[in-house]
């Protein structure tokens, strides 16, 4: 079966290297207190409804997955979710992160939010091996887990329709993507639109048309985005100070760093920082 549209040389290229971590995996009964309105996680989440009925959404993208189906999130998109009072979820959940040379898996691939699982029985075993292995102690364990994930990742990618996954940007070496690469190598800047058309070599006006058509989002939202998936980076995997931080990127004060991360997600660096805050050296 074909599910890719185009670029499956280049796909299998980037996903060589893949590197996964799982975070954590277990059964969840809901009840009807289940749910956040506005949520920015560090990590993807991949579940399976065994009952149940609900609403996700993910960067506006809304969905209502019910039994037999699977679901994914992706890490650093603007979440929320609810279940249905009488009919509260029962389902398997992992969270994850998947990454290519660098870039995590969800930037390089567009996958539908929802899809059927090909065989439920397959679905179940695959989550269960995955929790399974989550709790060993022994030296492999980080292994087998790491593989479970992979395995459910392949299976998911697999349920998904013909042509439904795409890669993100499909000419990595075209004159929008040295503009995207550009912004993100100078986010300790005040990088404009402007320059990034002149990277490019476009009109700005142009420029902004045939990026927001290509990459989905605008310029401005792509900086937007790029900003905060560094700020929760540093945020969660160091130690540095919150003004650091905040320099790191390009803001004049840590004043307006917190204004803008709180307005991105939610919450302010140190909640942040506090809640999902990962083992460092």
């Amino acid at each position: 079966m074909e599910i890719f549209m185009t670029d499956s040389l280049l796909l299998q290229t980037r996903l060589r290297e893949i590197t996964v971590n799982l975070e954590r995996a277990h059964l969840l009964c809901c009840d009807a207190s289940w749910g956040c309105d506005r949520f920015v996680a560090p990590y993807s989440s991949i579940g399976l409804i065994l009952e149940g009925e609900g609403t996700m959404r993910a960067d506006g993208m809304e969905i209502h997955p019910s039994r037999g189906q699977l679901y994914l999130l992706p890490a650093k998109t603007t979440q929320s979710f609810f279940t249905d009072a009488d009919h509260p979820y029962r389902k398997y959940y992992c969270h994850f992160e998947a990454c290519c040379q660098g870039s995590e898996l969800i930037d390089l691939l567009r996958l539908p939010l929802c899809v059927d699982a090909a065989a439920f029985s397959t679905a179940v075993s695959l989550v269960q091996r995955m929790i399974s292995a989550s709790s060993e102690q022994d030296p492999l364990s980080c292994i087998k887990s790491g593989q479970s994930v992979l395995d459910l990742l392949v299976y998911y990618m697999e349920c998904c329709p013909p042509g439904s996954i795409r890669l993100s940007h499909s000419d990595v070496d075209s004159p929008l993507s040295r503009a995207a690469r550009f912004a993100e190598n100078s986010l300790d800047q005040s990088v404009t639109v402007a320059k990034m058309a002149e990277i490019a070599g476009y009109h700005p006006a142009h420029f902004t048309k045939l990026f927001q058509q290509r990459m989905g989002i605008s310029p401005v939202q792509f900086l937007i985005h790029k900003k905060t998936e560094a700020a929760i980076e540093q945020l969660t995997a160091t130690s540095l100070p919150i003004s650091s931080i905040a320099e790191s990127l390009g803001f004049g004060s840590q004043f307006y760093f917190s204004n803008f991360f709180k307005k991105q997600t939610g919450m302010t660096p140190s909640e942040y920082r506090k809640a999902f805050s990962r083992p460092h050296a």
